[in-house]
């Protein structure tokens, strides 16, 4: 029997469960918490509603000057950003299920400013 999950830790495994990459215990435990949680059921809902419409978008190569600038900048903020950003969702809470679609967007809208 899969060991019983609580909202943190479900939620946490969203991403996992949308790209199908939790073992099979885990996924049975994350699946058996949302079957008796209406609230996580309705996050996980909206999250993989997301996911697949993000899937649905049309790709496209960015160009070479910005792929080197986004790069280069994300090398430069690698070391500090990540922990800035995991240290500004332990301060504000922000459940993952909006945290994750708040980023890409912004990555989206920064590129789409970037390309006009």
């Amino acid at each position: 029997m899969p060991a019983q999950l609580n909202h943190r830790e479900t939620r946490a495994l969203f991403l996992a469960l949308a790209d199908e990459e939790l073992p099979t215990e885990k996924a049975r435990a994350v699946h058996q918490h949302l079957d008796g949680c209406g609230e996580c059921q309705q996050g996980w809902q909206q999250y993989s509603s997301t996911v697949q419409r993000l899937r649905g978008v049309e790709r496209e190569k960015a160009p070479p000057a910005l792929a080197s600038l986004v790069m280069t900048r994300v090398k430069r903020q690698r070391r500090f950003g990540l922990r800035g950003l995991h240290r500004m969702h332990l301060t504000h809470r922000f459940p993952v299920e909006v945290l994750i679609p708040l980023l890409l967007a912004a990555a989206v809208a920064a590129f789409v400013m970037m390309s006009s």
